[in-house]
């Protein structure tokens, strides 16, 4: 039987990857180093990605060390088939269509073989029909772009006990243990709202969190639909710098204008921040199917510093657009939900998205949200694993704030008092485990949040 290949679309491929980095992250979004029919090519693929994702110039040069004793490569030519390549492939570069074809064979040679092994097993007696069913339809299952994992009860059974012995389940942050309290860890696959009206301080919470968990070891990437890349360098800087009882002020980072206390303490901020775990993506536009794309590489690149990527935070849901065009703001907001709940699933991890209110909450006297105030799309509440509500109800006192002559002014004062501030965690869906509610600090001058 003959086994379907294309290593002159392989040799292409990697040429061009060696001659225009920029592809190689478009390339390692489609293939993986076993969709190659030559092994030496596939481990190619796997040290050209490698590299790319720690931020390194790749060339035929810079890979050197990795096949210096690779004994398929060698056989090929070793550096100067790897330096052929690139000048073969100069002036090619239809990336998509070479890495489709690749992918295209890559799946029918399983399905090749697959199917192969069903043929010889009618041959023998013993092996029962059913069986050979299996195997057949394992094998064309093979031609789907996306395979869908179908496992036995009883295999679903033996993954749970697996993990059992696992000490890390899902993300908490540490820094806001009230929360972490209430909502319990944001596990993989979960996909976690955490809503409110401007104001309630949605961002601060989000970014609190995740410096927290970042910190705890988590790989986390924020992104960032509303705030530049500079304005959330800002406020991570003074939460940082805050220790619970001082700290410098978000106003005098965002304006640049510090002491040398303070700027010390961002220079150490910016040092530690270094070691984290922790990605932003800074775009004002972005679709669903893009930010999937995006959450593979920067999931590669964490994996090569030593770091999975756990928790992905979107601020906020509402910014992002649907693949297809021409929908509905609902339609719109139902299928970006979809996609949210479908990008946990697909690369097993937390996604925790920030999601806008109505104005309905602030005609209720308590301004309390409620479920039906998720903001143009009733989808968010079912697609959603846990829906958290944040509200602070200093922001809404102080706009009723009395004259200083009026009779209601000492009783304002009073409650005013009890609410400065704080921030209230309210748990409106947990599809396992209790709702309830919570108190934590928030600390408005250092856009930072405690509890």
């Amino acid at each position: 039987m003959t086994v379907i290949h294309n290593l002159e679309a392989e040799a292409a491929l990697i040429g061009a990857m060696l001659l225009e980095n920029e592809i190689i992250d478009r390339a390692a979004d489609l293939l993986t180093p076993n969709d190659f029919y030559d092994p030496a090519h596939g481990r190619v693929f796997e040290a050209i990605v490698r590299e790319a994702s720690l931020g390194k110039a790749v060339s035929a040069l810079t890979i050197k060390s990795y096949f210096e004793t690779d004994e398929g490569l060698k056989a090929k030519g070793g550096l100067s088939y790897l330096a052929q390549l690139a000048v073969d492939t100069q002036g090619l570069f239809a990336t998509d269509e070479l890495c489709q074809q690749i992918a295209d064979i890559s799946r029918r040679r399983q399905m090749q073989a697959g199917l192969s092994t069903a043929a010889e097993a009618c041959a023998d007696l013993s092996i029962p029909h059913g069986e050979i069913i299996a195997h057949a339809d394992a094998a064309l299952s093979e031609m789907g772009k996306d395979a869908i994992h179908q496992p036995t009860g009883g295999e679903c059974l033996d993954e749970l006990i697996a993990g059992f012995g696992d000490k890390t389940l899902g993300v908490t942050c540490g820094t806001i243990a009230c929360l972490d309290e209430l909502i319990g860890e944001m596990r993989p696959k979960q996909l976690v709202i955490g809503a409110g009206r401007p104001g309630m301080g949605k961002t601060a919470m989000a970014l609190s969190y995740a410096l927290g968990a970042a910190a705890k070891g988590h790989g986390v990437l924020f992104v960032s639909l509303e705030m530049s890349s500079r304005e959330l360098a800002a406020r991570m800087a003074s939460d940082l710098c805050f220790d619970g009882r001082e700290g410098v002020p978000y106003n005098c980072i965002r304006d640049g204008v510090l002491n040398n206390w303070q700027m010390n303490r961002v220079v150490d901020a910016r040092s530690y921040m270094h070691k984290l775990p922790f990605a932003v993506i800074d775009a004002g536009s972005l679709t669903i199917g893009r930010l999937n794309m995006l959450v593979r590489r920067h999931a590669r690149r964490m994996e090569a510093m030593g770091y999975p990527l756990e928790l992905v935070i979107v601020d906020y849901l509402q910014l992002l657009h649907p693949d297809s065009k021409g929908r509905s703001a609902y339609e719109a907001v139902s299928e970006v939900s979809r996609g949210l709940k479908a990008l946990a699933k697909d690369h097993g991890l937390a996604v925790f998205a920030l999601a806008q209110l109505s104005r309905t909450v602030e005609q209720r006297p308590d301004k309390c949200p409620q479920l039906s105030d998720l903001r143009d799309s009733g989808q968010i509440e079912q697609d959603a694993d846990a829906v958290l509500f944040l509200l602070r109800p200093e922001y809404y006192l102080r706009q009723s704030e009395p004259d200083e002559m009026d009779p209601k002014r000492g009783q304002w004062e009073t409650d005013l008092e009890q609410v400065k501030g704080k921030i209230k965690f309210i748990v409106a869906k947990r599809r396992n485990g209790v709702t309830g509610s919570a108190i934590g600090d928030f600390h408005g001058g250092y856009q930072a949040v405690r509890g």
